[in-house]
């Protein structure tokens, strides 16, 4: 891990939202908030790394690739290789729905992710919630909700598992490590929301929820109908909670990406005049607890029923190192 770069101050954050999560529920369910953040390191003892920075003509690529992708890469690769532009190369990219993103040396600085200023508390058994995310970001948010309490109904289609299912760890039984502790106070539906029909299954569980949390992108939210207009058309009390790769303001705001991509593209991982790959996707973890947050805020209706945390606003948290 020696060759790999983290935040100095990840857990100084990872604490500090703990913090602002227990006060709102009155409860330290996250408990060692070190263990959430490094999830990686303290369940495998050889986690897979993030590929290295792709040297590419002016510049660098981060190529954040899952096992589906390399056929649609190899074929993107073969008409972008004269390309020598990065910016140019991950935009066209995403046309293609491929997560690869450039290594900024200055981008354009966001402010953080508001997590509103609550006075109450809320009591989360009370709540139920519909979880549409995957990977870690969001599933760390909605099995934090599940632990202290909530009912959380995760809908995960046989047909598209979570990435995680089958990740660091597994023998072939889609019971990876990471998968398990970030799902396992859950109730997993296998719904394919594609094929979802007016007055079914899925908008009866909306009509019965609280909140809907997704970590889908903003493409395909709509093209699914999850969308904060649909959802409240079904329930109008429902609040909707979206975590994306990049913010709405921005012009990477429809992109695909993952917390190693979205390192490169906030310059975080850029350090002295070279790309920095990191040891892991510490985003993730980051932009779950804040997602948490929100989600709590939203159940006290003291945070809009619409929200948005997006894991290039969470990397502001860790401007200004060295």
């Amino acid at each position: 891990m020696n060759d790999y770069w983290l935040p100095e101050n990840l857990n100084d954050r990872g604490m500090e939202l703990a913090g602002i999560i227990a006060k709102r529920i009155s409860n330290d369910v996250i408990g060692a908030v070190d263990h959430w953040l490094e999830m990686p390191e303290r369940l495998v003892d050889s986690p897979t790394r993030p590929e290295p920075a792709r040297s590419w003509g002016k510049g660098f690529l981060c190529l954040d690739l899952g096992p589906e992708d390399h056929d649609t890469w190899g074929r993107f690769h073969a008409i972008t290789k004269t390309d020598d532009d990065p910016e140019s190369v991950a935009q066209r990219a995403q046309v293609w729905r491929l997560p690869v993103t450039p290594y900024r040396e200055n981008p354009i600085t966001l402010p953080p992710n508001d997590l509103g200023d609550c006075t109450g508390t809320v009591e989360p058994r009370t709540l139920r919630i519909i979880d549409l995310t995957s990977m870690w970001a969001g599933p760390l948010c909605t099995e934090i909700l599940a632990r202290a309490g909530a009912s959380v109904i995760k809908i995960e289609p046989s047909s598209r598992p979570d990435g995680l299912r089958y990740g660091d760890g597994d023998e072939g039984s889609g019971n990876a490590p990471m998968f398990v502790e970030l799902n396992t106070s859950k109730e997993i539906a296998d719904i394919d929301l594609r094929y979802c029909s007016e007055g079914g299954e899925f908008h009866q569980l909306i009509r019965s929820a609280d909140l809907v949390i997704t970590s889908l992108s903003p493409r395909a939210n709509e093209n699914l109908g999850i969308t904060y207009d649909e959802v409240v058309s079904i329930n109008p009390d429902i609040a909707l909670l979206s975590i994306t790769a990049f913010a709405s303001d921005t012009p990477e705001s429809e992109w695909v990406a993952y917390g190693t991509g979205v390192h490169a593209a906030s310059g975080l991982g850029w350090r002295s005049g070279q790309p920095l790959t990191p040891a892991f996707s510490y985003l993730d973890p980051i932009a779950g607890l804040e997602a948490c947050a929100v989600a709590l805020g939203q159940a006290m209706r003291e945070a809009p029923q619409f929200c948005r945390v997006s894991l290039d606003r969470s990397a502001s948290a860790f401007r200004g190192l060295s």
